[in-house]
């Protein structure tokens, strides 16, 4: 049974793509911002005839409002000086939302943040483990 959870995971992801919370849904970029600094905020979730679109944080000064250009919406908001630094999640509301999206506060506006550096590094350090434990046996008389 265990051999086959993996490609039922994979299956499930490909038939359901809702069940991924990235498909969709919010972009901020840059995805890691200093205080007192602007993000940009896009998505195509919302419908192209809604009213209104808004997008908010905790660590935004004020609420943005969106634009439209074309099936995409769009915004650029300003980061308050004094937000704490971590990782932050923006809502942008919409008939059919909210929607979200997550950016970091506070580890420079050029590199990247989330939750991607910490991955990475994990698999790194996995792949370094199991290349020392494969030399050690084929030392092993």
């Amino acid at each position: 049974m265990s051999g086959y959870f993996a490609p039922i995971c994979l299956a499930a992801v490909a038939v359901f793509p809702a069940a991924d919370p990235g498909i969709g849904r919010v972009t901020i970029s840059p995805v890691s911002a200093e205080p007192g600094g602007t993000v940009r905020v896009s998505t195509s979730s919302c419908a192209t005839g809604a009213p209104s679109v808004t997008a908010t944080s905790s660590a935004f000064d004020d609420y943005t409002t969106l634009t439209r250009s074309g099936s995409t919406w769009y915004g650029t908001a300003r980061l308050s000086p004094y937000s704490a630094g971590g990782l932050k999640t923006v809502y942008v509301y919409c008939a059919g939302g909210p929607f979200t999206g997550e950016f970091t506060v506070g580890t420079g506006g050029s590199t990247p943040g989330g939750r991607i550096p910490w991955l990475a590094g994990a698999v790194l350090a996995l792949g370094g483990v199991a290349a020392f434990v494969l030399r050690r046996r084929r030392r092993a008389p």
